[in-house]
């Protein structure tokens, strides 16, 4: 699960805090960055843990990013400890066990030694969604294969399909939206895109509304079957999420609920709709 293009904000933490400028940062020490996500109901597979690269006499140490693959990580529910393992993927840790469940309304600690210092964080998983709901679980829409049929598409614009859920505390929440086929048709043939086999999925920023209107072209681009994935997130995920957006002529640190360390540990829980995309 990519929850939100997790990585690119993850690499954009680095950047930010090894930025020269950024105050109260100690650019001659290596910290572990932290990049850990759990969800109600799901394997526990998102766990990546780096490190920043000490800036010394001017210029960093070396190009790129290392990744910590040797800590012993722990993750702990109700005073019992799961350990994680390192993935073939770099910096990447999971639960190998079936006795760890995530569940809503639970705590979790994640925690590691790092360099003798421990290096950990708490996270709270959300109630589910309540009330998903979705207006309707097929669109028919027409191929465009040329000018003068995209011209002509704006009629369809009008053809959406609306997902809507309960929110009356203006909780936030996210959306997925992802094409499942293994080998999509694109709608609109006359758009040149690098990869048409490659499916499409859209992400929303963070929401207090309590609906979503899914128009053709933007919230899909292809014909086939789409699941819809509304996700409740937590405190700490909204205040990364807007240190990330702030203007880069202020200096503030992004948001880290990790001590001892960067980064974040949250988690989710999510509930799944499905629509179709028929060619007319």
């Amino acid at each position: 699960m990519n929850v939100y293009n997790k990585l690119s904000v993850f690499l954009m933490l680095i950047s930010l805090l090894s930025c020269e400028d950024v105050p109260d940062f100690n650019q001659e020490e290596s910290k572990p960055v932290v990049e850990a996500y759990i969800y109600e109901g799901e394997p526990v597979n998102q766990v990546y843990i780096k490190k920043t690269i000490p800036y010394v006499s001017g210029e960093y140490e070396e190009e790129g990013v290392e990744y910590i693959n040797d800590a012993n990580v722990i993750l702990t529910h109700n005073e019992q400890d799961y350990m994680l393992l390192p993935m073939e993927e770099d910096g990447r840790y999971f639960y190998d066990g079936t006795d760890l469940e995530i569940q809503t309304e639970e705590e979790y600690e994640l925690s590691f030694t790092y360099e003798g210092e421990l290096i950990s964080s708490t996270t709270m998983i959300p109630d589910l969604p309540e009330n998903v709901a979705i207006s309707n679980d097929e669109i028919y829409i027409p191929q465009i294969n040329s000018i003068q049929e995209l011209a002509n598409f704006q009629n369809y614009f009008e053809d959406t399909v609306d997902i809507s859920w309960n929110n009356p505390d203006n909780s936030y929440y996210y959306i997925v939206i992802e094409n499942l086929e293994d080998n999509p048709e694109p709608i609109n043939t006359t758009e040149f895109i690098e990869d048409f086999e490659a499916n499409f999925e859209f992400t929303t920023a963070p929401t207090q509304l309590d609906f979503l209107i899914l128009t053709p072209l933007v919230h899909f681009t292809q014909f086939g079957m789409h699941k819809v994935t509304i996700y409740s997130v937590n405190e700490e995920y909204i205040r990364l999420y807007e240190s990330m957006q702030q203007d880069s002529r202020d200096l503030a640190e992004p948001f880290t609920n990790i001590n001892n360390g960067l980064g974040i540990f949250t988690g989710f829980s999510s509930d799944v709709v499905y629509f179709n995309v028929i060619q007319e």
